[in-house]
């Protein structure tokens, strides 16, 4: 569901900003309907009953069963973080509609909602009209990304969600100069610690109102309390759960990779950073194309030196101008979610075509507009610019750097520092790794009292352009490990053992590994395919043929959209030897 941007007049009347405005759910009411509606409309679009693993959701599958069952915080091998909130969260669902993936699968869309809900609110925090901010929300709403991880039991979503209330209260704290909301807001950040230990930078953001810029502002004291208070609970949090759960193998290799980070090259951290922030800005587009309307940025010469400045730096670094949805993220030309390079045969090729070269030029600009976002638009007015178009960028630059050093936008600056620093530490340069910086970089962009004006229809078809994609290649990704288990299934019936069959990463993932009861005798979890092995087993399902098997059986199915495709998959059998 996408509301044109002519029906929001209701929404600029009902909610004035002004100085004093305080937003809250009582009185936005309306547009956080609106972001009701939407995710409920696509809960009933993507299938979300089906009962499927989706990437690497098993895991955390598997800690909701056992706490369940057994009654006991377990985490599985597998995982490279404590699941804790997670899982509770997982098991109190699961309590009252029953454990499958379904279940799981809605309590993140619930805590989807509750993550655009924050971003509304924060924008408007900002001083965004309700209908810029709006459309703020929807930018990460209909994301392709976002809807896909909504999509799953994956920790993503709910680590957004929590990071996005602790900035929240981070902003409040800073604009309203009440301590209570930093209070608050090292809750909402130990919560998301409790999801990802990576949590552990999310206070930082709260370092600016140590900074007092008038005798209104809270008491270094008192933020040092709460600063000390937050990271005192995630210590202790951090011991409990080492306790409860010893350290699995994925946590020690990530402890074993901190031993290569000085002998990496600094070119290479800066190619990848090139990568990744290409790509976030562009999941950002339509709340970027607004911006650049609003605050009226497109005959501004720094906009074409900015973004001329980073082409030829990416030439420099990396040889090309990235490719913003490229092999690897979760959203790519081929699909959303990968989930047919999670099992056997070749994935579709993405060829080099005139949309890659349109995607390469989109992607430079929305990163040249991300860069543009930290300018604070109170001040564009102040004075009228003069000079070459290079001394106009510097004089942004230095405008960049004295208007938000202390307005209501540090801390979401601060936290973006913050989680690229930790991110580059552990490598985490998977689109979905960084996915909690999308909002961050909406809030920028859109954050700070408009004089411009209206929000351009181009964004408003970014974002339907965007919620198509995402619903689309949404529902393909559920439709294809829908099929996937329904052919195990058929196996399975047909009297075929379970670890006999290598159904691709994610079931062999759930029905093998989380669930070792299943494997033949004389196997361990040591050799399920694709996890621990490259065991070959008689039966293989795969998007293509194998050397060395025959096809028994090809599935096809025509209820989906002609992308993503192949919409087929292949029941492969082992070749009897001559």
């Amino acid at each position: 569901m996408i509301v044109s941007p002519m029906s929001h007049e209701s929404l600029e009347s009902a909610a004035p900003v002004s100085n004093a405005f305080e937003p809250s759910i009582r009185t936005e009411w309306r547009a956080l309907l609106i972001l009701a509606l939407w995710f409920v409309a696509v809960a009933m679009a993507i299938g979300v009953h089906r009962n499927i693993p989706v990437i690497d959701d098993w895991t955390y599958a598997w800690s909701v069963e056992r706490l369940i069952h057994d009654g006991r915080i377990e985490v599985l091998d597998w995982s490279a973080v404590y699941p804790l909130a997670h899982s509770l969260w997982g098991a109190a669902w699961s309590l009252v509609f029953g454990f499958s993936f379904a279940t799981l699968r809605l309590s993140t869309l619930a805590l989807s909602l509750v993550a655009t809900w924050a971003l509304y609110l924060i924008l408007r925090e900002l001083e965004a009209r309700p209908r810029v901010a709006l459309l703020g929300a929807l930018t990460v709403a209909v994301n392709p990304v976002v809807l896909l991880l909504s999509s799953s039991f994956m920790t993503d979503v709910p680590f957004v969600a929590s990071t996005l209330l602790a900035l929240l209260c981070y902003t409040r704290a800073m604009r309203r100069s009440q301590i209570r909301w930093a209070w608050w807001g090292g809750a909402w950040a130990c919560l998301a610690f409790l999801d990802r230990q990576v949590a552990i930078v999310t206070p930082l953001a709260a370092l600016p109102l140590l900074m007092p810029s008038s005798r209104n502002e809270p008491k270094r004291s008192t933020v040092l309390l709460a600063l000390g208070g937050t990271w005192a609970t995630m210590l202790v949090s951090s011991l409990v759960m080492m306790s409860l759960v010893k350290p699995t193998g994925e946590m020690l290799k990530l402890v074993d990779r901190l031993q290569d980070l000085l002998t990496i090259p600094v070119a290479r951290y800066l190619r990848s950073n090139l990568y990744v922030l290409s790509t976030i800005a562009f999941y950002a587009l339509p709340a970027l194309l607004a911006m650049a309307t609003v605050r009226r940025l497109w005959r501004r010469p720094a906009l074409f030196v900015v973004t001329l400045s980073l082409a030829a730096i990416m030439l420099g670094l990396a040889g090309e101008i990235p490719v913003p949805l490229r092999p690897g993220n979760t959203w790519t030309l081929v699909e959303v979610g990968g989930s047919r390079g999670l099992v056997n045969g070749q994935p579709p090729p993405s060829e080099r075509t005139t949309i890659e070269i349109v995607l390469r030029g989109v992607g430079l600009l929305a990163f040249g507009l991300a860069l543009m976002s930290l300018t604070w638009p109170e001040r564009q007015s102040g004075r009228a610019r003069t000079g070459s178009a290079w001394q106009q960028a510097s004089r942004w630059l230095l405008d960049a750097a004295k208007t938000i050093a202390m307005t209501p936008r540090m801390p979401l600056v601060i936290y973006l520092i913050a989680y690229l620093l930790i991110a580059n530490v552990l490598w985490f340069y998977n689109d979905r790794y960084l996915i909690v910086l999308l909002p961050v970089v909406v809030a920028l962009a859109l954050g700070g009292r408009q004089h411009g004006g209206e929000v351009p229809r181009l964004a408003w078809i970014a974002i339907a352009i965007f919620a198509m994609v995402g619903v689309v290649g949404t529902r393909d990704a559920l439709r294809f490990n829908q099929s996937v288990r329904d052919n195990w299934q058929a196996l399975v019936d047909s009297g075929v053992r379970p670890s006999d069959i290598d159904a691709g990463y994610a079931w062999n993932g759930w029905w093998l590994y989380a669930h070792p009861e299943n494997l033949s005798e004389g196997l361990t979890v040591q050799d399920v395919p694709w996890i621990t092995s490259q065991r070959h087993p008689t039966y293989i399902l795969s998007t293509a043929a194998l050397a060395g098997y025959d096809v028994a059986r090809e599935v096809a199915w025509t209820d989906d959209a002609p992308w993503p495709g192949p919409d087929r998959l292949l029941v492969l059998k082992r070749r009897a030897p001559h």
